[in-house]
C-alpha cells in the first residue's frame, strides 16, 4: 500500500540525510534509469537553448524507484520533475504533490497530438499532472531455443491457460529450470498485478459487469471476492506450488530472474510486455542487436483467456510512465520548459524508435520512422483490444495487496484463505461500503 510505501521509505531517511547532497542546479530531475536516453538528451537541447540553465540529473536505478519517489514528494524533497509510474499520477495529484498542467499545456504547440485515452491515465479530476512517456502491451515472450529443445511448436499460439501449463511442463521435463515465469511477490511490484495477476483475471470472468476486473468501475466499489479473482490465484497456486512448472514453490520469487536468466534459457515463457523487445538487452536501445537476430531468439504469443465460455480469448492491459512537475517547483515556467525539451518531436521520436516503444502521440504513431518498425506494428495489433489499470486513488494499496495475495500464494496458503484476508483488507482500508462481492 501506498502508505506502507511511505513507511518503508522513510525508514531510509536518516541514511540518506548522511549521503552528500548533489550539487545544487537551476533545476533536478529525478528519473528511472530505463528512461535515461529520453531524458537526457531531452535536458542537453534545453540547456543548449537556455545558456546558462543547469539541470541536475538524478538517475535512480529500477529496483527501488518507487519507495525512493514517494519518500522525496512525501518528505518535500522532491526535485522539480519527477518520473512517476502512470498508476501513481492520481494517488500523488490527490495529495498535491503534483502541478496540474493544463493551462501550460495550452500554449504548446505538440500537445495537440497526445490521445485523450492515453492522457486520461496521466490525470485527475480532470486536470493533466504529467505526460506519458510511452504506453505498452502485455504478451508471454518465449525462448525459441528452449521450445525447440522441448518439441514445442514455433510459431506458438496457446488458446488457454491449460495450453501454457502444459508447455511449461514440457519446458520443465525438458530441463528449463523455469517453465513459466508469471511475476509474483511483493518485491516485483506493480509487475506481479500487471504483467501477471490482472492479465490473467481479465480472462478468468466474463467482461460485462466488471466481474473479470479488481473494481466495479460504474459503482465506485473495489471487487473483495470473485471467481476470476479465485481462478487467477488459483493458476498462481498450478503454476508455482501444485505442478511446479514455475520455480520451485520455496523459491523468493521478489528476487526474479532477470531478463540474462530468458535469453540464456533458464526460462522458458516469461509473462512480461513489449518494452522486452529492446529491454532483453537495453531498454535505452543503445545495446540492441538487429530486429532479424533478436527475432531468431525470442518470439512472443499474446495471453489466451482460461477458455471458458463468455471469457475473452486473449486479454490486454496498458500502462506507461510519466513525467511530471512537483507542485513546489520554485519556477514552473522552467521546468515546463525542460519538460517540453525531454517531450519535443525529434527527441521523443528517436527515443521511441530506438527502444522499439509504443507512441502516445499521432505525429511519432504516425512518422515513417515508427511505421516502418516491424515489431511495433504488430505489438500495435494488441493494443486495439486493451484496457487501462484502475488509476484512481487507492488504486496503489490495491495492488500492493495484490502482491500479497501472489506472495502468499507462493507461501503455501490456501486461496480461501487469501482471498479472505484480502478481502478483510479491503474493507479495513476502505469501508464495507466501498468492497463488494461477486457470485
Amino acid at each position: 500500500m501506498l502508505k506502507r510505501h511511505l513507511m518503508a521509505a522513510a525508514a531510509a531517511t536518516a541514511i540518506l540525510a548522511g549521503a552528500a547532497a548533489p550539487v545544487l542546479a537551476d533545476m533536478s530531475i529525478e528519473y528511472n534509469e530505463s528512461f535515461a536516453t529520453l531524458v537526457e538528451n531531452g535536458v542537453k537541447n534545453y540547456e543548449a537553448a537556455n545558456p546558462g540553465q543547469k539541470v541536475n540529473l538524478i538517475k535512480l536505478p529500477s529496483d527501488g524507484y518507487q519507495d525512493r519517489v514517494a519518500l522525496d514528494l512525501s518528505s518535500g524533497s522532491a526535485p522539480d520533475l519527477i518520473m512517476v509510474d502512470s498508476f501513481l499520477v492520481a494517488e500523488y495529484a490527490g495529495t498535491n504533490y503534483l502541478l496540474p498542467l493544463d493551462d501550460m499545456l495550452k500554449g504548446w504547440d505538440q500537445f495537440q497530438y497526445y490521445s485523450k485515452g492515453l492522457l486520461d491515465v496521466a490525470s485527475y479530476n480532470g486536470k493533466v499532472y504529467a505526460l506519458p512517456t510511452d504506453t505498452d502491451v502485455r504478451m508471454l515472450w518465449y525462448n525459441r531455443a528452449d521450445f525447440a529443445k522441448a518439441g514445442l511448436p514455433d510459431p506458438w499460439t496457446p488458446k488457454t491457460w491449460d495450453d501454457v501449463l502444459a508447455a511449461a511442463q514440457k519446458l520443465k521435463d525438458a530441463g528449463v529450470p523455469d517453465g513459466w515465469l508469471i511475476p509474483a511477490g511483493k518485491k516485483a511490484e506493480e509487475a506481479a498485478t500487471m504483467q501477471g495477476f490482472y492479465m490473467a483475471m481479465l480472462g478468468a470472468g466474463a467482461p460485462a459487469g466488471d466481474t473479470n476486473r479488481l473494481r466495479v468501475r460504474d459503482q465506485d466499489k473495489w471487487i473483495g471476492d470473485s471467481p476470476a479473482i479465485r481462478k487467477t490465484l488459483q493458476l498462481y497456486h498450478d503454476v508455482y506450488v501444485d505442478k511446479k512448472v514455475g520455480l520451485a514453490a520455496d523459491t523468493d520469487l521478489d528476487f526474479a530472474p532477470t531478463n540474462k536468466a530468458f535469453l540464456d534459457g533458464k526460462i522458458g515463457i516469461m509473462a512480461s510486455g513489449s518494452w522486452e523487445n529492446s529491454c532483453l538487452w537495453d531498454c535505452n536501445g543503445v545495446n540492441v542487436p538487429s530486429q532479424a537476430d533478436r527475432d531468431k531468439i525470442v518470439a512472443w504469443a499474446p495471453w489466451p483467456g482460461n477458455g471458458e465460455p463468455g471469457n475473452k480469448a486473449n486479454t490486454n492491459i496498458s500502462g506507461g510512465w510519466t513525467i511530471a512537475i512537483s507542485a513546489k517547483a520554485p519556477d514552473p515556467a522552467n521546468a515546463f520548459k525542460v519538460l517540453t525539451a525531454i517531450f519535443d518531436k525529434k527527441n521523443f521520436l528517436d527515443w521511441t524508435v530506438a527502444g522499439h516503444r509504443m507512441a502516445v502521440r499521432t505525429d511519432i504513431a504516425t512518422d515513417p520512422a515508427y511505421t516502418a518498425d516491424p515489431f511495433l506494428a504488430k505489438a500495435t495489433e494488441l493494443a486495439k483490444d486493451t484496457t487501462g489499470r484502475d488509476t484512481v486513488p487507492g488504486y496503489a494499496k490495491v495492488s500492493a495487496l495484490v502482491q500479497q495475495m501472489t506472495a502468499e500464494i507462493l507461501d503455501g496458503k490456501s486461496v480461501d484463505d487469501v482471498v479472505k484476508e484480502y478481502n478483510a483488507a479491503l474493507v479495513d482500508e476502505f469501508g464495507a461500503d466501498k468492497v463488494v462481492t461477486i457470485k
